[in-house]
């Protein structure tokens, strides 16, 4: 009979679980190990007992137990963790770098796919396609060890602080376990959990955080430092180009989340309609569209302020009908009537546009129809709004 069979009515996971609350490291081992061998497939498990392992100074047996459970993720498709676990291992056993290796030959430019492996565990995820990672699918494999080898673990407790608002933005955030809540002051923006990406805005803007980041839970997370991305993309010109992507995405997806067009898509649906896009850099006094030109590109704001000008008839100075400024869009005359562009609309400053062109917007219009019912509602809204704006211009 085990240890921890047989003790009343608490199961052997609540009394291994009370042990390891009290401190009682070796008893709460011996109770997991009793656990697991019970319920192998479980990997949170197997990673309590590497860590109670390490804790008991066993080190070649907490080793071994990392292993297992990198190995598990990484065969899942959870790459962050997988290298979550090699910085740990990395500790007990600095020669550990195969495990990265391995994480590359699985990895590193190979046949990613949209679609989530099933949860660690199940055997039919062996024969799936390994998901996209951002940045990390990118790279060829010695890069892809180089930019594992340069990530710097972070632990949080629960109500630790990882930055504030107004702080310098240096690094870009991986969330390995647990989870950080993001806000503005006592405005609540969001919660995010394990693979989540975060930071990213200040750190490709030079601009300072825009928001306090705070453990909800004991957390770990990874931190890739702007000093040693500019070391690597000195050495390997395929990380410039990983970064630029990476940003291109997150941008893409940060102004179609923002859009009333595509707010209500959910992420994965974004994901595919910004592959679509362009993101263009305009400077001030640029005309990005003008009036009677055919074109049916949309053009939603990323930042900075932009006109909207008509002609009235009989050959008037142009009216200005609207500023529009980010989360913004323009351009949908054109797109739903097939027609020329009925204003031009002018950038008051430098800024930035993304744009679709017609024969890639088309489709995904006949995939959404509520997309070109929003379009054809804010074509009829403008268009009301013109007439009545040119009606009290000659009143």
């Amino acid at each position: 009979m085990g240890l921890f069979s047989g003790r009343g009515k608490k199961s052997g996971k609540a009394t291994a679980d009370d042990c390891f609350a009290k401190g009682q490291w070796a008893q709460a081992l011996a109770g997991y190990e009793e656990l697991s061998a019970q319920q192998p497939e479980d990997v949170k498990l197997l990673r309590r007992i590497a860590d109670l392992r390490a804790r008991l100074g066993r080190t070649a047996a907490a080793g071994e137990a990392y292993r297992q459970v990198a190995d598990r993720y990484a065969a899942a498709g959870f790459l962050v963790q997988a290298i979550a676990i090699h910085k740990i291992l990395l500790r007990l056993d600095p020669e550990a770098e195969d495990l990265v290796a391995k994480l590359a030959d699985l990895y590193a430019k190979r046949g990613f796919s949209d679609t989530p492996r099933l949860p660690v565990g199940e055997r039919a995820t062996e024969a799936a396609p390994l998901p996209e990672i951002p940045l990390f699918s990118a790279l060829e494999a010695e890069a892809f060890q180089q930019v594992i080898a340069k990530l710097v673990p972070v632990e949080l407790e629960t109500g630790g602080v990882l930055f504030r608002e107004g702080d310098p933005g240096e690094s870009i955030f991986i969330v390995t376990s647990g989870a950080v809540r993001v806000s503005r002051g006592e405005l609540f923006l969001a919660e995010l959990g394990e693979g989540t990406f975060f930071g990213e805005g200040a750190f490709f803007s030079h601009e300072p955080r825009g928001a306090d980041v705070v453990a909800s839970e004991p957390s770990e997370l990874l931190e890739i430092r702007r000093e040693d991305m500019e070391d690597l993309v000195l050495r390997h010109s395929e990380v410039a180009d990983a970064l630029a992507e990476f940003y291109r995405q997150r941008v893409l997806d940060g102004v179609l989340a923002a859009t009333p067009l595509f707010r209500n898509l959910d992420a994965r649906e974004r994901k595919h309609v910004a592959g679509r896009f362009e993101l263009v850099a305009v400077t001030e006094g640029t005309e990005v569209v003008r009036e009677g030109e055919r074109d049916r590109s949309l053009y939603l704001i990323k930042q900075g302020a932009f006109a909207v000008m008509t002609t009235p008839p009989g050959g008037a100075a142009p009216c200005e009908l609207a500023r529009l400024g980010p989360g913004s869009f323009f351009g949908e005359v054109a797109v739903v009537g097939d027609t020329p562009r009925s204003a031009t609309v002018r950038a008051l400053e430098a800024g930035e546009v993304l744009r679709i062109s017609g024969e890639h917007l088309d489709p995904l219009l006949s995939e959404h129809p509520e997309l070109r019912h929003l379009l054809e509602q804010t074509r009829n809204e403008r268009a009301a709004a013109t007439v009545a704006k040119l009606l009290g211009r000659r009143s």
